[in-house]
């Protein structure tokens, strides 16, 4: 019930009545995010300003439990990396980042990191993902400098922004492909190896909780919502 804002209308004509004729009251000048649970909460800026940054890295942070550290363009082989049990909640937000260190077999190559949450179970639910063309491993929109083949570059990976909470006793699932659901393989397409160093790390963005200011938006109560 909480993806659905019965509110928003409302919210629209004291925005519409304040900022076009001038009457009522001003709207807060705040933000308001929904986490991937359904939870919501204010935020004054987004992301906001207090995080603490949660850094693994792929020699100890995390354990390769699947796959070797070749990616192939295929998109059938990668490895996939994971955290211990989280001994605490977590709460991320904005935009984490994934700078890996890799080789490719030729100039070129496509990564896609797709961050999951799972429990003991092994079931498993999507965070966020991110992707990128090696060509651009630097960052930015302009084309990095040319390597050789088989040399060692670091790509700055950042994953497309996410708010989640992910619970204690579950841990943090990252595999790494050539594409993803959604995107099509690299025109450029070649073997990329991960290695897995200390210059390889997953960026996380926390908060917490217990300072953010949470509310349940209203509900429907008319009998056609029941």
């Amino acid at each position: 019930p909480e993806m659905i804002r019965f509110d928003w209308m409302q919210d629209l004509l004291e925005w519409f009545d304040w900022y076009l004729k001038g009457v009522g009251k001003q709207p807060l000048l705040v933000v308001e995010i929904q986490a991937n649970q359904g939870s919501w909460r204010i935020e004054d800026r987004y992301p906001a300003d207090d995080l603490t940054e949660v850094v693994y890295d792929l020699s100890s942070g995390m354990t390769r439990i699947s796959g070797g550290t070749n990616v192939l363009p295929d998109a059938t082989t990668g490895p996939v990396y994971e955290t211990e049990p989280l001994e605490e909640d977590m709460f991320i937000q904005g935009n984490p980042r994934f700078h890996v260190d890799v080789s490719t077999l030729t100039v070129g190559g496509q990564l896609y990191a797709l961050l999951e949450d799972c429990d003991d179970s092994g079931y498993c639910i999507h965070i966020g993902h991110a992707i990128m063309d090696l060509r651009y491993h630097e960052g930015g929109d302009d084309l990095s400098s040319t390597w050789l083949p088989g040399q060692v570059i670091n790509a700055k990976m950042e994953f497309i922004a996410l708010d989640a909470e992910v619970p204690a006793g579950h841990t943090l699932r990252l595999s790494l492909l050539s594409t993803g659901e959604d995107y099509l393989p690299a025109s450029t397409s070649t073997i990329v190896t991960i290695q897995e160093t200390e210059g390889s790390t997953l960026q996380l963005d926390t908060f917490d909780n217990t300072t953010r200011r949470y509310w349940t938006p209203p509900v429907c109560t008319h009998v056609e919502c029941e």
